[in-house]
């Protein structure tokens, strides 16, 4: 059992280890337990976070599909840009439901920050003015059905 290392942490399991032990001490088997029972409970808010971003590819798939069905004669000033308008809108949900399941499943704010590149503070400090992580979706949250 030389080669067994802890499932947590990666460290080698001492050669007196019991057969199954999967982790080096009870903190770290313990915070396996944690961080799978945040990710279960998250489940919810990644179900909405799918939905949302199919529902933001399939209206960008109709506004182009209304592009390239107008024949060109009845185009209006700016048509491009009134096509993709709510673009931006629709991603900003899309990137505050992210934020939301990922703190339900337990993430930090500089985890947060560090993958919407800013830092944890400013990720902090957008995202719960507009009380997106609380724990529960708000009422633009969730998709209609």
């Amino acid at each position: 059992m030389g080669d067994a290392r802890c499932a947590w942490c990666g460290a080698a399991l001492p050669d007196a280890a019991g057969a199954g032990r999967r982790y080096c001490h009870a903190g770290h088997r313990q915070a396996a337990w944690r961080a799978r029972r945040r990710w279960s409970q998250a489940e919810a808010a990644r179900r909405t976070l799918v939905t949302a971003g199919s529902m933001l590819l399939t209206q960008v798939e109709q506004e182009l599909a209304g592009m390239a069905a107008d024949d060109g004669t009845a185009l209006e000033g700016a048509a491009h840009c009134t096509a993709v308008a709510r673009i931006p809108r629709l991603t900003d949900r899309l990137v505050r439901l992210a934020v939301l399941a990922d703190r339900q499943a337990g993430a930090s704010w500089p985890q947060i920050g560090r993958a919407l590149g800013i830092s944890g503070e400013a990720a902090r400090a957008r995202f719960t003015r507009r009380g997106t992580c609380e724990g529960r979706p708000g009422p633009g949250d969730v998709p209609p059905r």
